[in-house]
């Protein structure tokens, strides 16, 4: 079985060995930062830590530690949205098992992924077990941002940051678990910008096609003229299902174009197997046009959200993308 491995997150181990180590383990935690920064992978190793029964935690080799690792772990629950929300009657279900003690461990632990997925009449409910949880009971909660939760909840739990980690941390992540080769995590290093869920869906073969389609299509439209931009309407038909990485593709292409052109500094770009083409397309485009595009991306971006006729918005964005002075 393979052990796990903690790339970075140095405070946060920290945080928690002193935790363990004083025995000072609150009822609730709440793990804040962006998706894709490793909130639910530590969730569930500090879950891992508090119920080893070894001296080292956590030891990966106590029964409790086994378990987990195995995902069969009685005493620790996950609970995830459903579909777009955590409703109130998986609320009352937690509130209902909590009351049952742990089977075999120290700690009945329930990461709560999403919580800011939960509804107000869930966070409303979950209010009373958080105020007043049995001893035995440790609550996690992880969500991309503070601000979608309860005021109320939020003073309930101890507030864990998570932050975005340096390159190399993230260059040793794709060359231990991904096996990629040095030189190619040393690019896509630079593109996943210190974010794990980045550099997970970097090495994924499919995205590795979009994402070169959807760069040679910049190419492609930067050097049409007039109507003619119209006929590359086409691919965005065919990904159209993929719109959203499309434009983050797009955007962040755009925006290394935009940090070169005030910086002439090649260290800030995050698209390096790129500089050639982002240096030629820099040289053609005025610092205006650069940023009436991106804004008229974001903004095409935002129009999707509402009922808008897909054909005519994009034609609309490539018109003003060539257009725009």
């Amino acid at each position: 079985m393979k052990l796990l491995r903690v790339y970075g997150h140095e405070e946060i181990l920290k945080v928690f060995r002193n935790i363990i180590n004083q025995n000072k383990i609150s009822n609730a935690y709440l793990f804040v930062g962006e998706e894709g920064l490793g909130k639910r992978f530590l969730a569930e190793y500090f879950a891992m830590m508090v119920n080893c029964k070894g001296n080292d935690k956590p030891c990966f080799k106590c029964t409790s530690c086994v378990k987990m690792l195995k995902k069969s772990h009685p005493d620790v629950f996950i609970i995830e949205p459903e579909g777009d929300s955590i409703k109130v009657e998986t609320v009352r279900y937690i509130n209902a098992e909590i009351n049952i003690k742990p089977y075999e461990s120290f700690k009945k632990v329930f990461i709560i992924d999403r919580a800011d997925k939960m509804t107000p009449a869930a966070q409303n409910a979950f209010l009373k077990t958080l105020e007043e949880p049995p001893l035995y009971g440790l609550f996690i909660l992880i969500s991309p941002q503070i601000e979608a939760l309860l005021p109320t909840v939020v003073s309930r739990c101890n507030v864990i940051r998570f932050k975005r980690e340096r390159k190399e941390v993230i260059k040793e992540y794709l060359i231990g678990e991904k096996g990629v080769s040095e030189e190619e995590a040393e690019v896509l290093a630079h593109l996943a910008d210190g974010n794990f869920g980045e550099a997970d869906k970097l090495v994924d073969e499919n995205y590795k096609k979009l994402r070169s389609n959807v760069l040679s299509e910049i190419e492609k439209i930067f050097e049409k003229k007039g109507f003619e931009v119209l006929n590359e309407y086409s691919f965005f038909e065919e990904n159209k299902e993929q719109i959203e990485e499309v434009l983050k593709i797009f955007l962040s292409y755009l925006r290394d174009v935009l940090v070169f052109k005030t910086t002439k500094d090649l260290k800030f770009i995050k698209n390096v197997d790129y500089i050639d083409s982002i240096e030629k397309l820099e040289s053609k485009l005025t610092f205006k046009r650069l940023n009436n595009i991106i804004n008229r991306i974001e903004q095409f971006n935002s129009q999707l959200k509402s009922n808008v006729n897909y054909q005519l918005a994009v034609e609309n964005l490539l018109l003003d993308i060539l257009g725009g002075q």
